[in-house]
């Protein structure tokens, strides 16, 4: 016992420092703080080696037979639980020979080559300024949607569209090429199987028999809007550069004065504190607005993830996360705070696992991108909720939005909401044929072709790519074949908002909502699967049947769910959290090396003091 003990305790120790040390060097270069990427290259080689080795495998197996054969005991137990969770992480993380390993080094050598000269390529659109400016892939893709000049769009539409051909002039066939040599090595058809079944312990035709449902079953819903849009501005309004801005409808400027992205922080940390979200005593850092260098989508990562060591206790998470705000953009306060509660939704997921190893609750195989973002888009969907908008929903003058301008926003969102959910499919339909591709046919032409078949197939969109391969998640291996998660979240998210709804009666500012998700879907961490946790919440296994009938609603009949979640909601008023909890956890907003406010003192000081720099950014914009 004493050995078994003395061997878990260092794989635990030894883990975490590999784990600490990638993450910093993420942070830094992902912020725009760093150019090391060839000391995060070695780090991320380093834990994967770590995790690849049959010898230390070999000995967890060996520790956990002689623990299996013992009899029963409170020092035995908790040591076969970690064992096996290492085990399964081992086991996920496999590369077999030395071959699979001199190929997995070269493409990480070469993730690091593309990263670093992904960052310092630069993109040029004319803004709302109506000059011509440098802008990263979320001001673009931020200015498509709402800029009210045509030329403008265009010219985001542009830059978004150039970078796709850069991508794969630069290095990215040459990795296509390489990471299916290395699944193919390992004993899978490529590397869409091999990334699908170790990550997500699936195959792809389990994964596409749930997607191509949820496709037929949003087509019609889909194509229907897409008529409308034709019906009321013309065939033009199809074309990639005005779609993003007539989905929004003629309410999203107006509806802007609500969401001021000054109000961001307090919006993020209320909600969540009235929800019953704890982060355990956590240390959390968050880098909100955008800027040159910084990565283009936001993250979260947990140098330290949460776990409760067998001799030490409970050790809190560090926990830091991002967003890509730029708060003079239109549309910036409702963007930047929908990424403000996916990434938190990460750090309370990151912050809450109890287990007794950081095995479960670090943020790779065998934990599933399904899972991890599960929790994220939980969260992120709270801001769209007209029960959250009326509460929260307040223009600096301190007014409600008022219910009209709500009942429009969840209409519009209503009237293209199978569109807005479908995206999701692209990337993964996208990725499944790329890597089915012979390495002969992999050329600039043949892939953006490709991205133009599969987006035209889904969205109904003509010459036009979605912009997939701007996304960074086909890009860099770590993320790749990763954003199939995104959508199977939604799911499980729809489920169980749906469950709650039958269960408790109103989501919002209810403090029994974040009981549930500690309890059920983060305190085990990955030792559980995202099936295994919806059906001890809920009773159900995921099922894509909810999000489609979300995406097939009438915007009539959106608006009327909506009333009556009012009525439930006002009801429940008495009995809603108001000033219980502050969320436990050490927060610091930070603006690359700049720390801007902490809650040291409270979490109205920190509030105040975060608002009162957005303020000082705007006056010298």
């Amino acid at each position: 016992m004493k050995s078994a003990r003395a061997f878990f305790d260092q794989l635990n120790q030894d883990y975490l420092e590999l784990h600490r040390l990638e993450g910093d060097l993420y942070w830094l270069t992902h912020t725009g703080q760093s150019d090391e990427h060839d000391a995060l290259g070695a780090a991320g080689l380093a834990r994967k080696t770590f995790l690849a080795d049959p010898q230390r495998l070999a000995q967890i197996r060996a520790h956990l037979a002689r623990l299996e054969a013992a009899t029963q005991s409170v020092e035995r137990d908790p040591l076969l639980t970690g064992l096996r969770g290492w085990v399964e992480v081992f086991e996920c993380n496999s590369l077999g020979n030395e071959r699979a390993a001199a190929l997995l080094a070269e493409l990480i050598r070469l993730d690091a080559d593309l990263f670093a000269r992904r960052q310092a390529y630069t993109m040029h659109h004319v803004g709302a300024s109506g000059r011509s400016e440098q802008a990263s892939s979320g001001a673009l893709r931020a200015n498509l949607a709402s800029n009210p000049d045509e030329a403008a769009r265009k010219s985001s539409h542009h830059a978004l569209h150039g970078l796709e051909p850069w991508l794969l002039e630069n290095g990215f066939l040459e990795i296509v090429a390489k990471r299916n040599a290395l699944a193919r090595e390992l004993g899978y058809r490529d590397f869409f199987e091999y990334r699908l079944r170790t990550n997500s312990s699936m195959s792809p035709e389990q994964l596409f028999a749930v997607f191509d449902e949820f496709e037929r079953n949003t087509r019609d819903a889909h194509f229907a809007s897409l008529d409308r849009i034709v019906h009321e501005y013309g065939e033009e309004s199809l074309q990639p550069h005005n779609l993003a801005y007539r989905l929004r409808g003629g309410s999203a400027q107006q509806a802007d004065a609500y969401f001021p992205f000054s109000k961001a922080l307090e919006r993020w940390a209320e909600s969540f504190r009235r929800l019953g979200v704890s982060y355990r005593g956590a240390r959390i850092e968050i880098d909100l607005l955008d800027r040159p260098g910084k990565f283009q989508t936001g993250f979260c990562i947990a140098p330290t993830p949460s776990y409760h060591d067998d001799v030490r206790g409970w050790v809190p998470a560090d926990v830091r996360f991002t967003s890509t705000a730029r708060p003079q953009q239109v549309g910036a306060g409702l963007q930047g705070i929908n990424v403000l509660f996916h990434e938190a939704g990460h750090g309370a997921h990151l912050s809450n696992v109890t287990l007794n190893s950081p095995c479960f609750s670090q943020e790779f195989a065998p934990t599933s991108p399904a899972f991890l973002e599960a929790q994220a888009k939980f969260f992120d969907a709270l801001p769209g909720d007209p029960c959250w908008m009326r509460r929260y929903a307040h223009n600096v003058a301190g007014e409600p939005m008022p219910d009209e301008m709500i009942r429009e926003r969840v209409e519009t969102r209503q009237a293209f909401r199978a569109y807005t959910e479908r995206r999701d499919l692209v990337p993964t339909y996208f990725e499944r044929a790329l890597y089915a591709m012979e390495d002969a046919q992999l050329t600039v032409d043949s892939v953006l072709g490709l991205a133009r078949s599969v987006t035209h197939r889904i969205l109904g969109v003509p010459h036009h790519t979605d912009y997939v391969l701007t996304t960074p998640h086909p890009i860099y291996h770590d993320i790749a074949v990763y954003y199939h998660g995104y959508l199977l979240a939604k799911m499980a998210a729809s489920q169980t908002r749906a469950y709650l709804m039958r269960s408790l009666g109103y989501i919002v500012d209810n403090p029994e909502v974040g009981l549930l998700l500690t309890k059920h879907c983060w305190a085990t961490g990955n030792s559980l699967t995202l099936d295994e946790t919806l059906r001890n919440m809920t009773g159900e296994v995921l099922s894509s049947s909810y999000l489609a009938t979300e995406c097939n609603r009438s915007p009539r009949e959106a608006w009327a769910l909506a009333q009556e979640a009012f009525e439930r909601a006002d009801r429940a008023a008495p009995f809603m959290a108001r000033d219980e909890g502050d969320l436990d956890a050490s927060i610091a907003i930070v603006h690359g090396p700049q720390c801007i406010a902490t809650n040291e003192e409270s979490l109205p000081a920190m509030y105040a003091a975060f608002e009162a720099w957005i303020e000082r950014q705007a006056q010298a914009a």
